[in-house]
């Protein structure tokens, strides 16, 4: 009789919250990206397996490992067992068969090409226990005090309230979940739709969409008609879009790519680009360092000078790029400055910026134009430096710029936290039997909340058309109602693309 092959995986909040695992519930078959990570045979809950380990593609990372600790260099593969992928980093360079012990866990997916699918047998709901202690504002993990809680299915939201607490120095916290997945026990895989949306953008009347493996754009007129576009790229990379009038960017780890309705894609620029922005038919591309780029369809492209860093937010004011560039000196420690790129690549660089309390990451967006971050506003003046700074009502997790607008990403309001209803003008009906983040569109002057929607996404694309329709890269490709706290409306760009294909 053949065994039956079982997997036990940790899945923490932070890979649940975001979206990237879909919360597991009793008797599901679910799918999701998996990291093996080593841990001495003394942590509880390891496990010893026999895998073969094929090395990684990526060179090594030069890592921090802690505060006043050395860096040292960090080597990633991919392990193959029995019915599941695994990553796998660790500061020792290995490959071929290896025997190991650690944990698995359910992780984001961002840098993990590895999945696990099985169905669910068990769900645990771990609980940590964390102190404070008095002389400062961080939180430590008790060693001995985890615990396990058999549940039918894992929270979608995970509550950290008490961390904001001041009289609070040691709190019992959920984490997380440990699930168990029969490998055997599952349907066969169903066929892949001919796209699955990696990315979106708008220009006018055309929103066009991005496979998120293959070389493959789709264009979408007004009549809904597909037009496809397969770049002259490898399969496997993710790439990004940035619509202009009469056309597209593309960009991603292969270089930059350029559509035109009618006319071949070709690739236009060999190195890889991940962050960029439009005005009109301009593209301004930023990668990491200190050489982006300025581009215009059939011109060569401009090179465009910049101090050493990584983009954290971009955004356009009137004929201008604006960037808001991040230098990281250690693993602890960062520092932030505005840089403005006109159409002629002219660059003007702003001081460094005092630094703003908050974990999010910062953005731009609004007019005037304001650096987002927290539960705080600061308006950017013509100097490139910070003005008058605005409380928000609640803290926003992700956001950006969409025409207009201000998109912001947070956690569904109950009226029962320190930020109260906000986004929402106060209690709100609306169906409670699916878990969601929120997505509200601000006035991009008085940041007042304009509308809000459920959607499935913590990063999700955000782009408007010409007709002031604002479309998201979510659970597929959705536009957002009109009214506010109603679902999103559904576009099956697949379907429109084997509508095409049957043409």
């Amino acid at each position: 009789m053949t065994r039956q092959r079982m997997l036990v995986v940790q899945i923490d909040e932070v890979a649940i919250e975001d979206g990237q695992i879909v919360p597991p519930r009793l008797g599901d078959v679910i799918e999701f990206p998996l990291r093996f990570v080593e841990h001495p045979a003394t942590v509880a809950d390891t496990v010893t397996i026999r895998a073969i380990l094929e090395a990684g593609a990526r060179d090594p990372i030069f890592q921090y490992t802690g505060h006043d600790l050395p860096r040292r260099w960090e080597w990633n593969g991919l392990l193959r067992g029995d019915g599941w992928t695994a990553s796998w980093r660790n500061f020792r360079p290995r490959t071929g068969q290896v025997e190991l012990t650690g944990r698995f866990y359910g992780v984001m997916g961002y840098d993990t090409p590895s999945r696990v699918r099985g169905r669910v047998t068990r769900v645990q709901l771990v609980t940590e226990r964390y102190r404070r202690p008095p002389e400062n504002h961080g939180w430590d993990i008790v060693p001995g005090h985890r615990t396990f809680r058999d549940v039918e299915t894992a929270p979608r939201f995970f509550d950290n309230d008490m961390f904001m607490r001041d009289d609070l120095f040691e709190v019992d916290r959920e984490v997380g979940v440990v699930v168990d997945l029969d490998l055997d026990d599952v349907p066969p895989v169903p066929a892949r739709p001919s796209i699955v949306p990696g990315d979106v953008s708008a220009s006018r009347e055309t929103l066009w969409v991005i496979d998120s493996q293959l070389p493959i754009v789709v264009s979408i007129d007004p009549d809904h008609v597909a037009h496809e576009h397969v770049l002259p790229g490898p399969i496997g990379h993710s790439r990004h879009l940035w619509a202009t009038p009469t056309g597209c960017w593309v960009g991603g780890n292969d270089g930059l790519y350029r559509c035109v309705i009618g006319e071949e894609p070709r690739k236009v620029f060999p190195h890889s680009v991940h962050q960029g922005a439009v005005i009109g038919e301009h593209f301004l591309a930023c990668p990491s360092g200190t050489r982006w780029s300025l581009h215009i369809q059939d011109h060569e492209p401009i090179a465009v000078d910049v101090p050493d860093g990584y983009v954290s937010s971009i955004a356009v004011v009137g004929e201008s790029f604006v960037i808001l560039a991040e230098q990281r000196h250690s693993d602890a420690e960062s520092s932030y400055r505005l840089i403005r790129v006109n159409l002629s690549g002219d660059v003007i660089v702003g001081p460094e910026l005092p630094p703003m309390q908050g974990s999010p990451r910062p953005f731009l967006a609004g007019s005037p134009l304001r650096v987002f971050r927290g539960s705080v506003a600061v308006v950017v003046l013509p100097d490139l430096t910070y003005g008058e700074v605005e409380k928000l009502g609640g803290d926003v997790r992700r956001g950006g710029q969409v025409g207009d607008f201000v998109w912001i990403i947070g956690h569904p309001p109950d009226g029962t936290s320190r930020t109260r209803w906000w986004p929402l003008p106060g209690p709100v009906d609306y169906d409670r039997t699916r878990q969601f983040w929120l997505f509200t569109l601000l006035d991009g002057g008085t940041l007042e909340p304009v509308k809000s929607t459920p959607i499935f996404a913590t990063t999700p694309a955000v782009t408007i058309d010409g007709k002031g329709t604002v479309w998201v890269r979510g659970a597929g490709v959705q536009s957002i109602p009109a009214q506010s706290m109603k679902w999103p409306d559904d576009l099956d760009v697949a379907a429109l693309l084997d509508e095409s294909r049957r043409q």
